[in-house]
């Protein structure tokens, strides 16, 4: 047992030397190369969310309700968390709402649709959540909302570059009346909640393909590199 540890023993002190020369010469080993990637990745995300904190503050500065807005989107995707609580979070848009940004009536509406606890699920699909009346209440408040204004805004940080995303809100409902809305009952059987509609697939869908919205609205002066 006892030379069989002691060769084991030099096989790893064997395998740490060879690591070490090949971290010194001009090839990295690949986790090390791997972890440098990481930490420049994490660097650069760092650095683009204080870029979006920035602009959040001076936004509302400026006295500018859109920065209310983005303060509230932001404690919603969870990068602030200043504010925590559904209902808190949920008083923020209604304050950016009440100055007059129409985003955050767009994504209020949105939310009495889908049901959701709090505003600006952008990443999740947009559905009934079993709760038609709520959904159709919601669909008639959001509809003349984005006859006015067809998107809503997020801060993001997009491959290191932070930017203002743009997203058609219509793009996520007009699919419900294309294929129908199904969920399980208590016996795990599918039952319709919404039935393919036609018409109204084509109120939403040209909503949506008349939605211009920008791609390219970055918030730093030059590319950053990687």
């Amino acid at each position: 047992m006892k030379p069989n540890h002691i060769r084991t023993s030099w096989a790893g002190l064997s395998l740490v030397v060879f690591l070490s020369v090949l971290s010194a010469g001009c090839m990295a080993p690949a986790h090390i190369a791997t972890s440098l990637e990481r930490s420049a990745a994490n660097r650069t995300l760092v650095r683009g969310m204080e870029t979006l904190r920035q602009h959040i503050q001076t936004l509302q500065d400026q006295g500018d309700p859109l920065g209310d807005y983005f303060y509230a989107m932001a404690n919603a995707d969870g990068w602030i968390n200043d504010v925590q609580q559904p209902e808190a979070i949920t008083a923020l848009f209604e304050q950016a709402a009440a100055k007059g940004v129409m985003d955050a009536k767009i994504l209020l509406a949105l939310q009495v649709a889908t049901s959701e606890p709090i505003p600006g699920r952008l990443d999740y699909g947009k559905s009934p959540r079993g709760n038609v009346e709520a959904w159709e209440r919601g669909l008639a408040q959001l509809l003349p909302l984005l006859q006015q204004q067809c998107y809503a805004r997020r801060l993001v940080v997009d491959q290191g570059r932070p930017k203002v995303a743009y997203y058609s809100i219509a793009y996520d409902v007009w699919p419900r009346y294309r294929d129908g809305h199904w969920v399980q009952n208590e016996r795990k059987e599918w039952e319709p909640r919404i039935a393919k509609d036609p018409q109204r697939q084509a109120v939403w869908e040209d909503l949506d393909r008349r939605c211009r919205i920008r791609r390219d609205d970055f918030l730093d002066l030059t590319i950053q590199k990687r």
